[in-house]
């Protein structure tokens, strides 16, 4: 008999704006959480009563699928390529995709964003 060894993960709490109730965070947080290539837990908590709450999300250690998705996402300033080439890989890799490469300046001297690619 062979054994398969599954896929490594490891549980993050991703911001979900305010939720109400259980009952309210069971019924929306799974999309949430597919949103970020994850899987809800069915833990959250209030952080800011009135306006902020978090989910639990179970997400793999590696990118899998053969899907793949490219979207620019928020990194702050770079400045320049080398600038880009020594924070996008981690800015793209705290959303769980990969760094293409790419990067533009959106507001001068305020923000950028980092071609990410996504696998799923």
């Amino acid at each position: 008999m062979s054994t398969s060894r599954s896929a490594s993960t490891f549980k993050v709490n991703i911001p979900a704006g305010p939720l109400w109730s259980n009952a309210e965070a069971q019924k929306n947080a799974p999309f949430i959480a597919a949103a970020h290539l994850g899987k809800f837990t069915g833990q959250w908590k209030t952080v800011v009563e009135n306006e902020m709450s978090v989910i639990e999300i179970e997400l793999p250690t590696e990118p899998t699928g053969t899907s793949e998705y490219t979207m620019d996402v928020l990194a702050g300033p770079l400045w320049n390529n080398d600038d880009a080439k020594e924070k996008c890989p981690a800015i793209c890799a705290s959303y769980g995709g990969t760094w293409n490469g790419h990067w533009r300046t959106v507001v001068e001297g305020k923000m950028s964003v980092c071609g990410c690619t996504f696998k799923f």
